[in-house]
């Protein structure tokens, strides 16, 4: 492999260190390996199962609320492929490591960022509307999840979850050999480019062309956001944040937040391929229902998206049936006007 990836090397300081290890984590959808590792997960003890599973959980993770047995279990993996881990949406608890994309999914900020001699230390803290509950890295009621990011594989070395009480679960790689990778820069540089609206301020205007859906409310519950947009659309203007609640905010009004701010898409994704320098197509991770996707709800679709290099913003977005069902187009919208939102 070669020592530095093709998103060159991270920067030292933390606004920009931030989105380039989400773009690094972003990347990966676009690539894959064979590797043989040893992995290592801790386990601290507690006298009751810790209530981390957020507004929409059932309160614990694991067991019913009882004690939590300490411990330390060790996985020696031979072969693993990280694309197969994204289409199988892979529980295991050292699938995280090696498919760390998925994280993006749940983070509400990342508080810390910061460069070490061949890793990046991100601290992060979940989302409490986006973040799974069932998830046992970053669920909504976790205090956070600090991890190490190799820069080069984009793999994490370490990922350790904290609770009130201090450190919960630390997973950690011991021995890693990769044996092949294959990656695609391009559908990699669009996906990196989608993660990084994460954390991007931005104020736009813009004129959607509702071209197929079935849902036709645009009803929006919005959420505090550094992204949002006034759009036009049908004829009707609609103020919308890149956070939305989405157990009240309509399909259609959600896609539309999406188009904004499609960082948490990006984890829904598997099998990412190239169309063009700005686009690409991709399946859809089987059986994910957090955090809600407005653009992959179901595995049994394939979407395309086209991204504004500049905003991030997505300027074209649909989702087809399989082409065994026929290939139907279930949503596309086409933002037809894009521009910085006026002041006053």
């Amino acid at each position: 492999m070669a020592t530095t990836h093709w998103l060159g090397d991270p920067p030292a300081e933390h606004d920009p260190l931030t989105a380039w290890a989400l773009s690094r984590l972003a990347a990966t959808v676009a690539e894959d390996a064979r590797l043989d590792a040893v992995v290592e997960i801790a386990c601290e003890e507690r006298e009751f199962e810790p209530e981390l599973g957020g507004r929409f959980g059932a309160g614990t993770t694991g067991r019913p609320a009882s004690r939590r047995p300490g411990g330390t279990r060790t996985f020696r993996l031979d072969g693993v492929s990280p694309a197969t881990l994204r289409e199988e949406d892979s529980d295991e608890p050292w699938a995280v490591l090696f498919d760390p994309a998925r994280l993006i999914r749940g983070i509400g900020a990342v508080t810390r960022a910061e460069r070490g001699e061949g890793y990046v230390e991100l601290s992060r803290v979940p989302h409490p509307l986006f973040a799974d509950p069932a998830d046992a890295w970053l669920p909504p009621g976790a205090r956070g999840l600090v991890v190490r990011l190799d820069p080069v594989t984009g793999f994490l070395s370490s990922a350790t979850l904290h609770d009130d009480r201090g450190p919960l679960a630390t997973a950690r790689v011991h021995e890693l050999s990769v044996r092949d990778v294959r990656s695609s820069a391009e559908a990699g540089r669009v996906v990196a480019r989608m993660a990084r609206t994460l954390v991007e301020p931005v104020r736009l205007t813009a004129d959607v062309a509702v071209e197929v859906d079935p849902h036709e409310d645009p009803a929006f519950t919005g959420e505090p956001s550094a992204r949002s947009w006034t759009v036009s659309v049908g004829g009707r203007e609609l103020e919308v944040g890149g956070d939305y609640a989405p157990d009240v905010t309509s399909p259609s009004a959600a896609r539309l937040a999406e188009l904004l701010a499609p960082a948490r898409i990006v984890s829904r994704l598997a099998r990412v391929t190239a169309v063009s320098a700005t686009s690409v197509r991709a399946g859809v991770r089987p059986l994910r229902t957090f955090p809600f996707s407005a653009w992959a709800p179901d595995e049994s679709l394939t979407c395309a998206f086209t991204v504004d290099r500049e905003t991030g913003v997505l300027v074209r977005a649909e989702a087809t049936t399989a082409a065994e069902e026929g290939g139907r187009v279930v949503f596309r919208h086409v933002v037809t006007a894009l521009g910085a939102r006026r002041s006053g």
